[in-house]
């Protein structure tokens, strides 16, 4: 079996036990019996997955251990999903319920997908009018709090993840 993945999932596969991948910055070019991408690839014959929040870190490490095991237990590391163990040194990725709460009484307005996801998951409020805080990706030129993207983070999932949270976490929970 040829799994070929992108830099940005790999560690997900990592996780999720599998033995035997190809990275590729362009898995279409690839010979695959499955490709792994970011949802967002324009892709249509892959397993896509979200890798924006905690819960889908999770989520998709079980697809890919479910979507592997079906095709071939032989290259995955582990025999079932409750073999996996991983775990990261982190609240949001326990249980984030006493810290969603917290957040819950601050507005906030978001200007991209992938921050909305991550600004929703910690439990903030949404708005379009009269935030406490404004967030936006790194790559917009305006005056609000300025998230790092996709290239301007470590490849791995968790890395990216845990900065993102611990950097919102430290601009947004001290309320103005």
């Amino acid at each position: 079996m040829r799994i070929v993945t992108t830099p940005m999932c790999e560690g997900v596969l990592r996780i999720a036990g599998v033995r035997e991948y190809l990275v590729s910055r362009d898995p279409a070019e690839e010979e695959a019996d499955l490709r792994v991408v970011l949802s967002e690839t324009d892709m249509d014959d892959a397993l896509k997955l979200k890798l924006n929040t905690f819960s889908q870190i999770k989520d998709a490490v079980g697809r890919v251990f479910r979507t592997v095991k079906m095709m071939d237990t032989s290259i995955l590391r582990y025999s079932s999903e409750d073999e996996i163990g991983f775990d990261v040194c982190s609240p949001w990725w326990h249980d984030p319920s006493v810290l969603r709460e917290r957040n819950s009484k601050i507005k906030v307005k978001v200007y991209s997908n992938f921050l909305t996801e991550i600004v929703e998951d910690m439990g903030f409020r949404i708005v379009t009018d009269d935030p406490d805080f404004t967030v936006c990706p790194d790559y917009m030129e305006l005056d609000c709090i300025r998230v790092p993207s996709h290239r301007n983070l470590p490849l791995d999932p968790v890395k990216r993840a845990l900065f993102r949270y611990r950097y919102l976490e430290r601009k947004l929970c001290m309320k103005p």
